[in-house]
């Protein structure tokens, strides 16, 4: 069946384009879900004019994700976690992790499903993160893993002296 995508759908395609799709697949989820229409040149004609004006809409947003990306390149967030001598984690730091340390750190509020974070983090030292903002747009976050025990050392040292 064809049908015109409302909605980006990842490995179906984007908003806008008429893509040829199961039958049932698209009876019953992606047209009662509003994901798509059934494709008529009606339909058609509607959806090019609203892609005409969502290509605008795209240009201002393209620029400041770009603008984003810039902050983003420049970051290096240092988290620290609990870790065992040979620098293993106890647990693990994933997207959320990463995420809520942004937002903390330096006030940028990103979705972690963005974070393009294959398996969580699970040993210390600098590890680099790409981050999914648009197509063609991925700057990478520098995120370096502290042992929390080896600032605790620290600062009873401080205290012993």
């Amino acid at each position: 069946m064809k049908i015109i995508l409302k909605q980006n759908m990842e490995k179906i395609g984007q908003v806008g384009d008429v893509v040829e799709v199961s039958d049932g697949f698209a009876r019953n989820f992606l047209i009662p879900q509003g994901k798509a229409i059934s494709f008529t040149i009606g339909n058609f004609k509607q959806i090019e004019y609203l892609k005409k004006r969502e290509a605008e809409q795209r240009e201002g947003e393209l620029k400041e994700v770009k603008e984003l990306a810039e902050k983003i390149n420049n970051i290096s967030l240092e988290i620290k976690v609990k870790a065992g001598e040979e620098g293993k984690l106890f647990g693990s730091v994933t997207s959320k992790d990463i995420v809520e340390a942004l937002l903390r750190e330096h006030g940028i509020e990103l979705d972690k499903k963005k974070l393009n974070l294959k398996e969580s983090l699970k040993k210390l030292g600098v590890h680099t993160v790409p981050v999914n903002l648009y197509k063609d747009v991925t700057p990478q976050i520098k995120v370096n893993l502290i042992s929390d025990s080896a600032s605790e050392q620290e600062t009873e040292d401080t205290k012993e002296e």
